[in-house]
């Protein structure tokens, strides 16, 4: 949660997409790559998923995922963050 004075910068692959989570008893499941923000009132806990079914519906594929339940927002970039930014460069 950001709270207190000053100014926030929030940067995204791509135009960020906002995804609903509804607020009923389904989660909503998110790579923590591409994961930008979330509603503060949001339950969230990660969960790792080694079965075909994170491949279809809500699942995003990924063996580990972010689980968001309750209502509010989720805000994703649609390209993945690349590990090059950790690379040295020179």
């Amino acid at each position: 949660k950001i709270s207190g004075q000053g100014w926030v910068a929030l940067t995204s692959r791509g135009k960020p997409i906002v995804v609903d989570c509804g607020g009923g008893e389904d989660e909503t499941y998110v790579d923590p790559d591409a994961l930008v923000a979330w509603s503060p009132n949001l339950k969230v806990k990660g969960k790792r998923s080694f079965k075909a079914q994170s491949l279809i519906g809500r699942g995003s594929g990924e063996a580990y995922q972010m689980a968001f339940s309750g209502q509010g927002i989720v805000v994703v970039q649609p390209s993945e963050d690349s590990t090059d930014r950790l690379r040295i460069r020179g």
